[in-house]
C-alpha cells in the first residue's frame, strides 16, 4: 500500500473515532456519566451527590434546597426518564455537600483520567468523621477516592 494510501486510511479511521481497545468505550461511559449528572442538576435546580447505573439507565440524586430529588437519566444522559422528590435531605449530608468543592461531575473525570480504562458504575459522597470524599466505583472492582475538599486523589 502507498504512503497517500495509509494517510487516506489514517485519517479515515480518525475522522469516525475508530479504536482498536476497549478504552474508547470506558471513556464514552465517563463521559455519559458527566452528562447524566449535567442533565439531572439541570433538571432538578441543584447540585448532585450520588450516581449510579440503574436498569440501562443513570439514577441521579440531586439536592435541591433541603430536598433529595432522584433523577432517572437516559444512558447516554441527555435526556430525563422521570425526576421524582425523594424526601428531605439529611442536614449532615447538606452540610458536607456544601462544603465540597469538588462537584460530582468533576470527581468522575479525574476518577475517570486514573488510566484503569473502567467505566464508571457508581459515585457518591462519603462523610467521614471530619471529612468527605467522592466514591467512585468502576468497573473490574476499582474504587477511585476523591477529596471533596481538593480533588486529589487518594
Amino acid at each position: 500500500m502507498s504512503a497517500a494510501a495509509l494517510s487516506l486510511v489514517a485519517v479515515a479511521l480518525v475522522a469516525t473515532g475508530c479504536s482498536s481497545d476497549a478504552s474508547g468505550s470506558a471513556a464514552a461511559n465517563d463521559r455519559e456519566a458527566v452528562r447524566a449528572i449535567t442533565t439531572a442538576e439541570s433538571t432538578a435546580g441543584g447540585r448532585a451527590f450520588h450516581l449510579e447505573t440503574d436498569d440501562g439507565a443513570w439514577e441521579v440524586h440531586v439536592a435541591s434546597g433541603d430536598r433529595e430529588v432522584d433523577v432517572r437519566v437516559s444512558a447516554d444522559g441527555g435526556s430525563v426518564r422521570s425526576s421524582s422528590d425523594a424526601g428531605a435531605l439529611d442536614a449532615e449530608d447538606r452540610a458536607a455537600l456544601d462544603a465540597a468543592s469538588t462537584p460530582l461531575a468533576d470527581a468522575v473525570r479525574i476518577a475517570a483520567a486514573q488510566g484503569t480504562g473502567a467505566a464508571v458504575e457508581d459515585a457518591e459522597l462519603v462523610r467521614d468523621d471530619t471529612t468527605a470524599h467522592w466514591s467512585v466505583d468502576l468497573s473490574g472492582g476499582v474504587t477511585v477516592r476523591v477529596s471533596a475538599a481538593d480533588g486529589s486523589v487518594g
